[in-house]
């Protein structure tokens, strides 16, 4: 269980740390080279007077001294303030909430594929520990893991979409979009492709913690005393054995769901799938601080949150741990 007064401080350190995180993400981003004034100028032509340099400044603020930007930023933070896009001229918060939308037509089947994949072989090869199969599996993970995720992505749109024509290149849906409206049945058929890449990415991180776990577990007494009443090994592996293991899956994924939204920059620029990760790249490219700001805080908080969450969830499920009192 967990203490209520360990709860509130919990909460308090919550709040401090994503004080801390929103006031580092403004200076590291406007310490950045480049703006997005410059990028936009320098567009429409290579040299322009000085003065409407200096008036698209004081439009956007940016000519105020950067200790008074930080102020005026954390005040709108706290009204509920996100700013407004350079690039699309629209509030930061439903332009990331649209995106995220998008993006979790793709994470939400992966995550879910991903962590009954990865459980259900965590399980069986840190029960099955040192055996060929086990190893081979292992050693199959650590190469898949290894290599990165966005050459996976273009190498699953270069055979499969390119060469053989199984899927479509990118994007959400086909060009008969524009006549018949939008078609979630094609609009699956695009999220395919890069819904199995996300289950692979999601399915090997849980496999590690779960083998890792399951191999913590087999040692314990109360397996051999499950053994000794002479349960079948499948009855020890799934009635006994998983249920412990299982714990340490709850953090785990916990932090997936929050961390994976922001972790599939790669997937959806490869893929042209119009999701936060895409729009992150593009914030990138274009130097636009309030919506780089935006995505940040997002990130910021659901992050703090999963923790926060993990911490409550785990103290439920095992009573044998208390949070919190003496």
């Amino acid at each position: 269980m967990i203490d209520g007064q360990y709860l509130l401080r919990r909460i308090g350190y919550s709040g401090a740390a994503f004080f801390v995180c929103v006031s580092i993400t403004f200076f590291i981003l406007h310490l950045m080279p480049g703006d997005y004034i410059t990028n936009y100028l320098l567009s429409l032509s290579n040299t322009l007077p000085k003065e409407v340099v200096a008036q698209f400044y004081q439009q956007y603020g940016l000519d105020r001294p950067p200790w008074e930007q930080y102020l005026i930023y954390i005040y709108n933070i706290l009204q509920g303030q996100w700013g407004y896009s350079y690039q699309y001229g629209l509030p930061v918060f439903p332009l990331i909430m649209e995106k995220l939308t998008w993006s979790l037509v793709i994470l939400l089947p992966a995550v879910l594929f991903g962590i009954i994949i990865g459980i259900v072989l965590g399980a069986w090869s840190g029960w099955r520990s040192g055996g060929k199969k086990d190893l081979a599996l292992f050693n199959f993970m650590i190469v898949f893991r290894a290599i990165p995720e966005f050459w996976w992505a273009i190498m699953a749109v270069w055979v499969f979409a390119f060469s053989l024509q199984w899927f479509p290149l990118g994007g959400f849906s086909s060009i008969s979009v524009l006549d018949s409206g939008l078609d979630p049945w094609d609009v699956l058929y695009h999220a395919i492709l890069p819904i199995c890449l996300m289950t692979s990415f999601v399915a090997t991180g849980n496999y590690y913690v779960m083998r890792n776990s399951m191999i913590a577990v087999i040692g314990e007494d109360y397996i051999t005393t499950a053994r000794a009443k002479g349960l079948d090994e499948h009855a020890v592996l799934w009635n006994h054995a998983l249920k412990n293991a299982l714990l340490p899956m709850v953090t785990m994924t916990t932090f997936q769901v929050a961390g994976i939204i922001m972790g599939n920059v790669f997937i959806e620029t490869v893929f042209s799938w119009p999701g936060i990760g895409l729009l992150t790249t593009e914030a990138l490219t274009m130097r636009d601080l309030p919506l780089l700001e935006g995505i940040f805080l997002l990130d910021a908080l659901m992050t703090i949150g999963a923790m926060l969450v993990a911490d409550i969830l785990v103290s439920y499920l095992d009573p044998r741990i208390r949070m919190g009192g003496q």
